[in-house]
């Protein structure tokens, strides 16, 4: 990329300033490490300006006819080297439209004021710890000093584009039949869902202080890797949203990874509740969908039954031996006899309501729990915190996304374009072309209401002459 001999005559023009600092004296290496990556990156900062600057004049040197250079304005830039100060030109149209080349060139987008990779690293950085710690890792890591509020825009902008991606997938898929792009074939995909609740900040009273997070993993089995079992090729989705939301989306996800036309079975684990249960719907109809009650829960609800824990093991033993029906009658026995916990005729409703999805043979599952601690909790609610309804979302999101290995959607140049800045482009362009006598299509304008076909009254006609016209027109003869 880079001129070799630059790049040799940099390198020992730097290595002169660090032996400087060395010879100084009194520096540990710790220190010495700091100033050479302060003084550094400060030196990378301004020759990046430089270098804008150039391309700059570069773009604007040989001008189209009809473009003149309108004003020069000073930018500058948040980025992972500090901050970069630099001049671009502004170009006005002869019909009033206007451009930056610089801007254009490099795909920045429009009102920036930190660079595409401080953005990414400060989302990166924003999904795993606080906003105000991740942007003390900018700084630390030589980048920019930022607000913690630039972080929390930069983190729901991104959330905003992954919500706009993940609902265009979903039309796509269920709308207009056009498949995701999942190469993975595979016949049997393991989907488990389940939900957590994070709390929610500035509630009225009377109004939830939670919020859900609905969350979906889907894998293609389970490997040993060392103690430890591991999932294959497994896809997240999580968001604040209601179901028939969700799972569209989370099909097309999962079609980013499989491919949906190669899928024969789906095992669907869930934790017995609606929305969970009823993810199987979204599946293509030629999908068989086996159902099955996390063991987890299953256990938990069962053992809570009881005092006596050994009595609680006795019937999760007998659930899972397939012996379904007759732990369901075990428990209803123990309640009539007192011998089971207040909340036991819950647990025996749900054994029951659920009988068909308990202990169904298929592949082990039951990671849920385990997931949405370690992927969503620890984030969302290790320390306490609280988020806005659209902040819990996007931060879920994120963060199944970066789990899976699906990338972020860039913040990109025409997509940053606000609605007030296109409305003011389009008028600009429609204004030059009606000057020139044109429209916007390049037409000249039409004037009047077009072609029209020839048309004569009959109102001051007999009787006889307005019925003749009337039938001849395929009205019905009215009015006399």
């Amino acid at each position: 990329m880079g001129n070799s001999t630059a790049s040799a005559a940099a390198e020992a023009a730097m290595a002169d300033i660090f032996t400087g600092m060395l010879m100084s004296g009194g520096l540990t290496f710790a220190s010495f490490e700091r100033s050479a990556l302060t003084e550094g990156h400060a030196i990378m900062a301004r020759a990046m300006g430089r270098a804008l600057e150039r391309l700059d004049a570069a773009l604007c040197a040989e001008l189209p006819s009809g473009l003149s250079v309108h004003d020069v304005r000073e930018r500058s830039l948040a980025t992972v080297v500090g901050d970069v100060s630099f001049r671009w030109r502004r170009l006005r149209a002869r019909g009033g439209g206007a451009c930056v080349p610089l801007a254009d060139e490099l795909g920045l987008p429009w009102g920036a004021r930190v660079s595409p990779a401080a953005e990414e690293f400060l989302v990166e950085a924003g999904a795993e710890v606080s906003y105000a710690a991740a942007a003390g890792l900018l700084a630390r890591a030589g980048g920019s000093r930022v607000s913690a509020k630039t972080v929390m825009a930069a983190v729901h902008a991104a959330g905003e584009r992954c919500a706009e991606e993940d609902a265009r997938a979903a039309r796509d898929l269920f709308d207009l039949g056009i498949k995701p792009g999942g190469r993975t074939a595979a016949a049997q995909v393991c989907v488990e869902a389940d939900g957590t609740w994070v709390a929610l900040q500035g509630t009225a009273p009377g109004e939830p202080s939670k919020v859900e997070i609905k969350a979906m993993a889907a894998y293609s089995g389970k490997v040993v890797r060392g103690r430890k079992a591991a999932r294959e090729r497994c896809v997240r989705h999580g968001c604040a949203c209601a179901p028939g939301e969700f799972w569209p989306e989370a099909v097309a996800a999962i079609g980013s990874e499989f491919d949906l036309s190669a899928l024969e079975r789906v095992h669907l684990g869930t934790d017995g509740e609606g929305w969970c249960k009823r993810g199987g719907a979204y599946f293509p109809l030629r999908v068989e969908v086996v159902g099955h009650l996390d063991p987890f829960h299953v256990n938990r609800a069962l053992l809570s039954c009881f005092d006596d824990a050994a009595m609680g093991r006795r019937l999760v033993e007998v659930v899972n031996d397939g012996g379904r029906e007759a732990a369901a009658a075990l428990l209803e026995a123990c309640i009539d006899m007192g011998l089971a916990r207040k909340g036991a005729p819950r647990v025996l409703a749900c054994l029951r309501r659920n009988a068909g999805l308990i202990a169904v043979d298929g592949p082990s599952l039951g990671t849920m729990e385990s997931e949405n601690q370690h992927l969503y909790k620890s984030r969302m609610a290790s320390v306490p915190c609280a988020w806005s309804r659209p902040g819990a979302s996007h931060m879920a999101r994120l963060r199944s996304r970066r789990a899976s290995g699906r990338a972020v959607p860039p913040r990109t140049r025409a997509g940053s374009a606000t609605p007030l800045r296109r409305r003011r482009d389009e008028g600009r362009e429609t204004a030059a072309l009606e000057r020139r006598g044109l429209s916007a299509t390049g037409c000249p304008p039409r004037v009047g209401s077009g072609y029209e076909p020839p048309r004569a009254s009959v109102a001051s006609s007999s009787g006889e002459v307005r019925y003749a016209a009337a039938v001849d027109s395929g009205m019905a003869g009215t009015g006399w």
